[in-house]
């Protein structure tokens, strides 16, 4: 594809984020940084462990690779056709009080073209927080068309908000950024730094947040896509301010 759609349901130039040379991890003070660069290619990112989602799905469809990443030489790939594939998760009892309000961000990539589930929708969730349940804070619905909007979700769907189908994939790096304070109730999404106001929200009640103690990141979805889901995802990082995509 030649661009992306933006927001606001405009073209703008595909390219999305700039491939960064070296570890985007050092030196930074951020209370959780990861760029999945320690561990072997095939495995699990050193300090993560397994999630196993639902169905079909195992642990092995995801580790770290080395074919595609957006700093360094490996990224976290997500590869499987099954619905229900497992994810990594990582404690965040380190964290203290920035587990449950925090700024987060994820750069990722779709392979493309994307799977779709060609008769109907494909719901992938990309990075959760986990606490008394998964709220699903990087999360998308794919149309059989192509295009995808970006959700706030929760396994239950009770508090899930959308938006409009204005997003499609390309074959850049892209950054998501998520916003939680898990007393006020309160969520902010971004992509590629963009502000995604129709799912944001302070003082919802059905919200369902509690304290987080684990960040899961991976792509799992909900119904059998027409081909394997490849994706890859790159320097995640939670911090008491908000980190940006550069």
């Amino acid at each position: 594809m030649g661009g992306r759609m933006g927001g606001g349901g405009g073209m703008v130039a595909a390219g999305g984020a700039p491939a960064q040379v070296g570890s985007v991890c050092a030196g930074k003070a951020y209370k959780l940084c990861e760029d999945f660069e320690v561990g072997t290619a095939g495995g699990m990112p050193t300090g993560w462990t397994a999630y196993k989602g639902y169905g079909a799905g195992a642990a092995t469809d995801v580790g770290l690779a080395s074919d595609e990443f957006h700093s360094g030489a490996m990224a976290l790939k997500s590869n499987s056709a099954k619905s229900g594939q497992g994810r990594i998760q990582k404690s965040l009892s380190a964290l203290g009080a920035t587990a449950t309000k925090h700024w987060g961000r994820v750069f990722y990539k779709v392979q493309s073209p994307a799977a779709k589930n060609a008769s109907g929708v494909l719901h992938v969730t990309w990075v959760g927080l986990f606490g008394m349940g998964e709220n699903r804070v990087v999360d998308i619905v794919e149309a059989s068309n192509g295009t995808h909007q970006w959700l706030y979700n929760n396994p239950d769907d009770r508090g899930s908000l959308g938006s409009a189908y204005s997003w499609s994939f390309d074959t850049a790096w892209h950054c998501a950024e998520w916003y939680v304070d898990v007393a006020a109730k309160s969520y902010r999404f971004f992509s590629d730094s963009k502000e995604v106001t129709q799912i944001g929200f302070t003082g919802k009640a059905d919200s369902e947040m509690s304290n987080y103690t684990a960040v899961i990141v991976g792509a799992t979805f909900y119904q059998t896509p027409n081909a394997a889901y490849i994706m890859w995802f790159d320097d995640l990082a939670i911090d008491d301010n908000q980190i940006g995509c550069q």
